[in-house]
């Protein structure tokens, strides 16, 4: 019994007889008997590289080019007729499968996963772009208090982001306070001196800032609470408590 490995390298030797009937077809100018020899020379190598790729389907793709081989010789290399070349075609295709019925063949590769979508933007993603970059700048900056704002800022934007219903309330405190601070940071990059009153209005804007987080956070417990009360009163009332 011939191994899978062997019967795959079988397919290449089969074109040697075809050689010196090639040569001999060039030399002696029979263009159509040396181009059924160069199509019976081609068809069995294509074959060896199918089987040795060893995809799901390549046997058959094998037997077929070895069909094809054999008609193309017989009908173009030795004008057999189109009859005979079909049947012994038939015949090649039909060893060629019975060679390789017991060849193992790989499974076809995966498709490529499909890349992953972005996430989708959220409202306030500019705003943190913004800063990002103000924080970079104060880093540069001699003004110690810019830091701590835009970090008040920041926290004050966790606070909205888990409200999507006040993001009106979100851009009207962003309106005043982070344009306030881009450009207090544009100013201070540009080389402008800092003036006596900026680290106590920069004092007040993170007062403001945290000020309005701790309000935020103030009313959920406040809201969390009634809701206790309301739910306890209804178990009561049922006959559950």
């Amino acid at each position: 019994m011939i191994s899978a490995f062997w019967r795959r390298w079988l397919l290449p030797f089969t074109i040697l007889p075809l050689l010196p009937a090639t040569m001999f077809n060039l030399f002696a100018g029979r263009e159509v008997a040396l181009l059924g020899c160069l199509l019976g020379l081609g068809f069995p190598l294509a074959a060896a590289w199918l089987m040795r790729r060893g995809r799901s389907g390549d046997a058959g793709l094998a037997a077929l080019a070895m069909g094809g081989s054999v008609a193309s010789v017989a009908w173009l290399g030795a004008d057999a007729g189109p009859v005979a070349a079909l049947v012994l075609a038939v015949g090649a295709w039909g060893g060629t499968r019975l060679l390789y019925s017991g060849v193992q063949e790989a499974a076809p590769p995966p498709p490529p996963p499909e890349p992953a979508l972005p996430p989708p933007p959220r409202p306030l993603d500019d705003a943190r772009a913004r800063l990002r970059g103000i924080a970079d700048a104060a880093q540069r900056l001699p003004e110690p208090r810019l830091l701590p704002v835009a970090l008040a800022i920041a926290a004050v934007l966790d606070e909205f982001e888990r409200r999507p219903e006040r993001l009106e309330e979100a851009r009207r405190f962003l309106g005043v306070n982070l344009d306030g601070l881009e450009r207090i940071a544009a100013r201070l990059s540009a080389g402008a001196e800092s003036p006596p009153g900026l680290p106590s209005l920069l004092r007040e804007m993170e007062a403001a800032a945290t000020g309005l987080r701790t309000r935020l956070r103030e009313e959920e417990s406040a809201a969390l609470a009634v809701q206790v009360n309301v739910l306890g009163g209804k178990i009561r009332e049922a006959g559950y408590g």
